[in-house]
């Protein structure tokens, strides 16, 4: 008797060239999946990874209308089974066309209504002070017009934030209400709406929690990573985490999740106030972060289980062993060169060898990426 041959499903990762593709692939692939990816170029971490079947040049995103096209056509010609995002846009682009995609293809994003309750900073803001959840002071330029804003209103400094920004773009901090009415309105003009929010000094811890709802059982699978180091280091992109267990923290944002009805994958950053010694909320990011890799190590299979539900396969129970350690080398090297706490830090920099440490963007096992990848921050400047 002939033996059945069963088709592997396929994978389509979209916004491939984020550093957090290169575990999510390789995950992936252990659990037989073949995988597809679009990324904005060929100098990036996730276009030469050798997990991947095959790796795409894409049209830009933010040119939404032929990114729709290209990517229901790859669909339909290659018979994609679920998708995947890798960044805020692809996530925000899967949440605005839902009910247009999904008629070929699978994947796990509330609807945009949802989406926004959340991705909103203003929204969510808001959000936490009706329910009392800890979050920093912040005022809705939606309700008090900033040029009526007093010095009493809010303490200075403070933060301009857009209500929709990716990677800390457009916020600023203003000393007084004199800078407030001198910067806001070129941000606005930029950016669109914005708020103001307390500024929280430097200081104290920053945690980022991870949460998966599956949307057919409401079951979820959770991680937290305490960032050690940040580049740069009044507070940035974590170059050295370890994963905690925190119930209480991680029940404080299922709490949230649960008031906003989201479903899928999401990511809290959140913040120690070292006025009060309090953990407050800061921003929700519906996408996999680019530390996740430490978190997986933790047991932790967030690409097997995004997948798996997606598809509307059955989950299997994971078992969450914290403390594993994740450095980013590019970063870290320039933390420290620029530090003047470089030889007064915990733990100690010059340890690159140790139990239970990974690295975020690098691999033996998938070297090529490390090199490339380095060099397009390099030639984008986000180093």
């Amino acid at each position: 008797m002939k033996k059945r041959h069963i088709k592997r499903k396929k994978i389509l990762i979209l916004d491939a060239q984020a550093v957090q593709t290169l575990i999510i692939v390789e995950q992936l692939r252990k659990a037989d999946y073949v995988v597809d990816l679009f990324c904005d170029s060929k100098i990036n971490y996730g276009y030469y990874t050798r997990f991947s079947n095959n790796s795409i040049v894409a049209p830009k995103i933010s040119d939404e209308e032929c990114y729709l096209y290209f990517l229901i056509s790859y669909i339909k010609n290659n018979g994609v089974d679920a998708l995947i995002p890798m960044t805020d846009e692809s996530a925000c682009f899967l949440s605005k066309n839902s009910v247009k995609l999904k008629k070929y293809v699978a994947f796990i994003m509330p609807g945009w209504d949802i989406f926004t309750r959340a991705y909103d900073k203003n929204k969510l803001m808001t959000l936490c002070h009706k329910k009392g959840y800890p979050h920093p002071r912040t005022i809705d330029f939606s309700v008090f017009n900033y040029k009526s804003i007093t010095s009493s209103d809010i303490n200075f400094p403070a933060l301009i934030k857009p209500n929709y920004t990716t990677g800390g773009r457009g916020m600023t901090l203003v000393n007084s209400v004199e800078d407030l009415l001198d910067k806001y309105p070129g941000i606005y003009d930029v950016y669109g709406d914005c708020h103001l929010q307390e500024y929280i000094a430097a200081g104290g811890r920053q945690i980022k929690v991870q949460i998966f709802i599956d949307p057919k059982t409401s079951k979820k699978f959770s991680s937290a990573i305490y960032k050690q180091r940040y580049y740069p280091e009044t507070g940035g992109s974590s170059c050295c985490n370890i994963t905690i267990a925190d119930d209480s923290v991680v029940e404080l944002c299922c709490n949230v999740l649960d008031d906003i009805d989201w479903v899928g994958f999401a990511d809290f950053d959140l913040i120690e106030d070292p006025k009060d010694g309090i953990l407050k909320i800061i921003e929700i990011n519906p996408r996999i972060p680019a530390c996740i890799k430490s978190a997986i190590k933790s047991g932790v299979d967030y690409a097997t289980l995004i997948a798996n539900a997606s598809l509307g396969e059955e989950l299997r129970n994971y078992c969450y062993v914290p403390g594993k350690k994740l450095r980013h080398i590019g970063f870290e090297l320039l933390w420290f060169f620029y530090s003047k706490n470089r030889f007064n830090t915990k733990p100690n920099w010059f340890n690159f060898f140790s139990r239970n440490l990974y690295f975020q963007d690098f691999s033996i096992k998938d070297p090529i990426p490390f090199f490339v990848g380095t060099f397009g921050n390099f030639k984008r400047k986000q180093y």
